[in-house]
């Protein structure tokens, strides 16, 4: 059942996120609506794939993949950047730590301008002004301030997202990062899914939080950016 692991955003624009999609080619290829992530997903990645995303993404736009395998593109294609990174799924996760100073709260709409803001600073990747559309999100105020935050991003059947894990400089070091993780891990279970998230290449951090909280490593994805030609 984790085979949708390896192209997430098909089968989330697919399945559970349909309504969050803009498509082309009659639906075989897909992406997110504006402001609210980047990712792209085909349902076949041949020259099919390819010609109807040059139908989705504009020229002055980058498709984004994040999936297991990512070939060279076809002509009129150009290649800007690729990277690995890590694919965890939740194992036996480990209990939240004690919350000494600020209230656990779950975000929302209203939340949505200290989100993105919080998100700019801290740089956990993309988040815009529709990111919280695609689940729910957890975050940690202090005197009113919003200081923590991590949410579900893309969402497979069974499967779940953890993603824009963002702690504000001034209060990195006090396990923040943990507990909103762990509580968008317990929010996706809570339905019944399981929680599972993806961390760059690099980011020793993060690689060490998440396997000290019970993310065991399922495989490694490519993360692949291209922009086509006009025309």
């Amino acid at each position: 059942m984790d085979a949708v692991l390896d192209d997430m955003a098909w089968h989330a624009l697919s399945g559970p996120q349909t309504a969050l999609a803009v498509t082309a080619g009659g639906g075989a290829a897909r992406r997110y609506r504006d402001g609210i992530a980047p990712f792209c997903g085909v349902e076949r990645l041949d020259r099919g794939g390819w010609d109807a995303l040059a139908e989705l993404v504009d020229p002055a736009d980058a498709a984004v993949f994040l999936r297991a395998e990512v070939g060279a593109p076809p002509p009129g294609w150009t290649e800007l950047w690729r990277e690995e990174a890590t694919q965890y799924v939740a194992g036996r996760l480990a209990d939240p730590p004690p919350l000494s100073n600020g209230d656990m709260v779950e975000l929302g709409v209203d939340d949505v301008p200290e989100m993105v803001d919080l998100a700019a600073r801290t740089e956990p990747g993309p988040f815009g002004p529709q990111s919280h559309l695609t689940g729910r999100h957890a975050g940690v105020r202090r005197a009113g301030r919003l200081v923590a935050m991590a949410g579900e991003r893309m969402r497979v059947d069974g499967w779940g997202e953890i993603s824009t894990v963002c702690v504000d400089h001034p209060v990195r070091g006090e396990g923040l990062g943990a507990l909103v993780t762990l509580a968008a891990a317990r929010q996706i279970e809570a339905r019944g899914d399981r929680a599972m998230l993806h961390v760059r290449a690099g980011n020793d951090r993060a690689h060490r939080l998440y396997r000290r909280l019970g993310f065991e490593v399922r495989r490694l994805v490519t993360v692949a950016v291209f922009r086509h030609e006009a025309g």
